[in-house]
């Protein structure tokens, strides 16, 4: 991911698509983060960011609600938190910029004057408009806009300084004059026109104006011209003119033969360019006697492909080359800034004129150049690229201009260029012959890029042939039908080709090049399809992602066949592991056609409907041995369950949006994605409209796994827990969803109600019932065990054991374990609480997950950090640890890992190290402690070392810290 500040905020996926990021506070975060990426921002200074004036009353909480909204716009990996803060881990345009100014500015140090333009160049192409544009108010933006102005000036003024001494000062007097004129008191910027007027022949006028410049510093500011004004002027009236900039001593630099321009910003090409040898050729001769040839042809003649072919090779020989894209250009007016982007010329360089119309500064800058513009894709912006060509080919004697176009320029000393079809081979010829032919030459080439094994032979060579004739010769059509070899055969290919195909030739004027042609192409597939099958395809983009072939046929009402068909014709992918899914570019397609048909509202509710049965035929193998099978299943579809909760959503269907989130709780749960699951309960449980008591009670169990992690407040989880049990009592729901039984049972936790558990647990006894008295037993035997009833806490946890065992249930199996390995460790049995631990990891990591990141590991640690025979190289590991999970902002692990360090200091003797240790994790604890483990191991570790070192109120502080915890499993 890249988020872009120079120019209005955006942001830009791995894909190129671009999330939609809403205006105001959510931009101004983002915007705050980037301009720091890679760094952690404390959340303070996010606050004072977001809110610099009047913060609100809850500013912690107002921030974290910012940052669940934007970490749910660009994806749950572009944040990262950890224990000083926040983090953005996209790159920025920004940080591309400092870096390439660094590289100029050494490179210019260095004396290396063709790589400092370079890179300068690069720099300012990095800028799109106004930095930070959109965050008016904002005083960390106007801070930032102004250091990265004067950064931006700075690599301008060298840039100048580069083109100075490598084009002369004829190149650059337009520039420096407009410069000037913009600051007038700027003295550097001074020095340099007046060296530069000197350098030109225009010496009267390069001491007008340092006299004028000497005076205005004396009436305005009472001031002497600065050293490097001085020197200048002195050279002037020396007769030393120089084309290259004052030293920073206030020497002068020599001049120096211009050095060629670069020319790597080319458009590097991916593939030969086949079958146009004699084309190269006869373009660098008509270019070689001619100042204009326009490259004309239909769509797919390779006109681009050419037209950069040649500038590779004029480069090659010497000649500054520069390549002008004008497919995603749609306003004609921004024509010349297109062009002075191009060339590297920058708006920085050019933004201190003030009146000059864009056209006439570009001639300026071009005045005294030789130089080749390539103009490709004018035929959208026919009358107003030929008006600018004419303007600067009649202002700039030394340009000359290969242009790819449609249809000639029309303008007077054109030569036009006609790219025709590749020829084609007679189907009577031999094969050898047929495969001499540029034609079937180019099919060969990419075919075998789709199929390593594809050759042209005496057995295939006549259905090439057939193929490269019914496409018309044209490259572009060739290339696209010989990579439908990937899912298809030769055969099949050759009889799905009509004259259709033309189509790939043709698209509005007005639409870029590149969507036009690639239209084209889904164009020429869909008028293959017959009605019905338009129909699939259309209906195929509800999906988000992939799709198995039970959800294709069910959600757009259609049977194996015609799916099967789809993926016969290129449309339909089907991956190795026998799932669905169409490329991005046929999926946007075929939703605007589905958007015509009046279907999308329709299909996406089937779509929802159909996850929805999915997650509910899912839900109860959540917790039996099937689990890990049932939770791939659903992985597999994540994107489209998520997707069928988010439109119901957007569409207000209250009801199927009930059904398709609660019965995801558990897979939430134990496949990572609580903030995700947590956050689309919340919207879901806060829609309007009427939902059966059922499912308002299971989304209320749904969306609070957070509790268990300190993100929730557990008050607030028991109220509605309250209101969804009063439902199920009213409405005798336990019957029909044992599961629901948790919700008294976590209520009775919450109020430390050991009766109420063990009636609860005492009743939930059938087998649909058994999971919840497993965790029932769970939360029982830490009762006992803190009630000192010792044997029975370990007959409740032997029992809870038995019944996950049976069950093969992970998540209770990993949760038992651990309580039965803490009793180990009471016994003094270490080795014996480690085989436990370890066989709980290895229970967890069936679930997916990473064991790096387990809550088993962080049990590990402490019993390495208090029982290990070296807790010195205990304490270089947990230090290691804790810096992973720093990197990946898990700061669980990091409390973890920095309460088992604290162990090993312990040991070791160093007390206060042990205490600061624990004092410094303990900024990074949850909002509510209820029910945090890590709080509890770190409190534990606090008030002993408190004890140890006679801190007696911390000790009494953190002691009182652990005896508040509700954390219910014995650990």
């Amino acid at each position: 991911m890249r988020v872009e500040l120079l120019g209005p905020l955006r942001v830009r996926d791995e894909d190129g698509n671009d999330p939609a990021v809403p205006a105001g506070r959510q931009r101004a975060l983002l915007a705050r983060l980037a301009l720091d990426a890679g760094r952690t921002v404390s959340a303070a200074a996010l606050i004072d960011a977001l809110w610099p004036h009047e913060p609100p009353a809850n500013a912690a909480g107002a921030l974290h609600t910012q940052l669940s909204r934007l970490r749910r716009a660009l994806g749950g990996d572009a944040i990262a938190s950890g224990p000083g803060g926040y983090r953005l881990t996209a790159d920025t345009d920004a940080d591309e910029f400092e870096r390439l100014a660094a590289r100029a500015e050494a490179a210019s140090r260095d004396g290396s004057t063709a790589a400092a333009r370079e890179h300068a160049e690069a720099a300012l192409a990095l800028w799109r408009g106004t930095d930070l544009a959109g965050l008016d108010g904002y005083d960390f933006a106007d801070a930032a806009l102004v250091r990265l102005a004067a950064r931006r000036d700075a690599v301008a003024a060298l840039l100048l300084d580069a083109r100075l001494r490598l084009d002369g000062a004829d190149a650059v007097l337009a520039d420096l004059a407009a410069r000037h004129a913009a600051d007038p008191l700027n003295e550097s910027d001074a020095a340099r026109y007046v060296r530069a007027l000197a350098a030109a022949g225009r010496r009267a006028q390069a001491l007008a104006v340092y006299t004028a410049v000497r005076d205005a510093l004396a009436d305005e500011l009472g001031v002497d011209p600065a050293p490097v004004l001085a020197e200048a002027h002195l050279d002037v009236l020396r007769g030393v003119a120089s084309d290259a900039p004052a030293a920073s001593d206030g020497g002068r630099a020599e001049p120096v033969t211009p050095e060629p321009a670069p020319t790597d910003r080319l458009p590097q090409p991916l593939a030969a360019c086949i079958g146009r040898e004699t084309e190269l050729a006869d373009l660098e001769r008509l270019l070689a006697s001619n100042r204009l040839v326009t490259l004309t042809g239909p769509g797919g003649t390779g006109k681009t492909r050419l037209a950069v072919e040649t500038a590779h090779r004029l480069a090659a020989a010497g000649t500054a080359v520069h390549m002008v894209e004008l497919a995603p250009v749609a306003d004609p007016d921004r024509l010349p800034e297109i062009v002075i982007d191009a060339l590297g010329l920058g708006e920085s360089v050019l933004s201190r004129r003030r009146r000059d119309e864009p056209a006439d500064r570009l001639v300026e800058a071009l005045r005294n150049r030789e130089l080749v513009l390539a103009v490709d894709n004018c035929e959208h912006l026919i009358e107003a690229a030929a008006a600018l060509l004419a303007r600067l080919l009649s202002g700039v004697p030394g340009l000359r201009v290969l242009a790819t176009s449609r249809e000639p320029l029309g303008i007077t000393g054109e030569t036009v260029f006609d790219l025709r079809p590749l020829p084609l081979p007679d189907p009577d010829d031999t094969p050898e012959a047929q495969r001499s032919h540029a034609a079937v030459r180019l099919f060969e080439e990419r075919a075998r890029q789709s199929d390593p094994g594809f050759t042209v032979d005496a057995d295939n060579a006549g259905l090439v042939v057939q193929v490269c004739t019914a496409l018309d010769g044209l490259p572009l059509a060739i290339e696209l039908a010989a990579a439908r070899l990937r899912g298809m055969s030769l055969d099949d290919l050759a009889t799905r080709l009509d004259d259709r195909f033309a189509l790939l030739g043709r698209g509005p004027r007005t639409a870029a090049p590149r969507q036009r042609t690639l239209r084209a192409v889904v164009d020429w597939s869909w008028d293959l399809l017959d009605p019905e099958s338009r129909l699939v395809l259309a209906r195929m983009s509800v999906f988000n992602g992939t799709a198995d072939l039970d959800a294709a046929c069910e959600v757009c009402s259609t049977d194996a066949d015609r799916i099967t068909d789809l993926v016969d014709k290129s449309l339909v992918q089907r991956l190795p592991g026998g799932r669905y899914r169409l490329l991005e570019t046929v999926r946007e397609y075929a939703a605007a056609r589905l958007a015509e048909a009046g279907e999308t509202a329709g299909r996406y509710e089937r779509h929802a409907l159909h996850y929805a049965a999915l997650a509910e035929a899912a839900e109860p193998h959540l917790m039996r041995a099937e689990q890990i099978a049932w939770l791939d299943r659903l992985s597999a579809d994540h994107g489209n369950l998520t997707a069928a909760v988010y439109r119901m959503i957007a569409a207000g269907n209250a009801v199927v949006a009930h059904r398709a989130v609660s019965p995801l709780a558990w897979y939430f749960w134990m496949r990572g994605h609580r903030r995700e699951g947590q956050e689309l309960v919340q919207r879901v449980r806060a829609m309007p409209g009427e939902v059966s008591p059922l499912m308002r009670a299971k989304s209320a169990l749904a969306g609070t796994w957070g509790m268990w992690s300190g993100w929730l407040d557990p008050a607030e989880v028991d109220a509605d827990f309250a209101e969804a049990q009063a439902l199920a009592e009213r409405h005798g729901l336990f019957e029909a969803e044992p599961l629901l039984r948790m919700l008294p049972l976590i209520r009775a936790l919450l109020a430390e109600d050991e009766a109420t558990l063990r009636s609860i647990a005492a009743v939930a006894e059938t087998e649909r019932e058994i999971w919840v008295r497993g965790i029932g037993l769970l939360f029982i035997s830490d009762f006992s065990h803190r009630a000192g009833r010792t044997e029975q806490s370990r007959a409740e946890n032997a029992e809870a054991l038995a019944i996950f065992e049976r069950l093969g249930e992970r998540f209770g199996l990993v949760v038992t374990l651990q309580g039965i390995a803490a009793e180990r460790m009471a016994d003094g049995d270490y080795p014996g609480a480690r085989g436990l631990l370890e066989r709980a990891m290895a229970a967890e990591a069936e679930f997916g997950a990473d064991v790096a990141d387990s809550v088993i590991a962080e049990h590990l640690w402490r019993l390495d950090a208090e029982h290990g025979d070296d807790p010195a190289a205990v304490l270089d590991r947990m230090r290691a640890v804790r810096g992973r999970a720093e990197r990946i902002g898990n700061a669980e692990n990091v409390i973890a890992a920095r309460t088992s360090a604290a162990i090993c200091l312990r040991r070791l003797g160093r007390l206060a190290e042990a205490r600061e240790e624990l004092l410094a994790a303990e900024t990074g604890l949850p909002e509510f402690l209820d029910f945090s483990e890590v709080s509890v191991q770190l409190y534990r570790q606090l008030a002993a070392v408190a004890h140890e070192i006679g801190d007696p109120d911390l000790e009494v502080r953190a002691a009182g810290m652990v005896n508040g915890s509700n954390w219910p499993f014995s650990s």
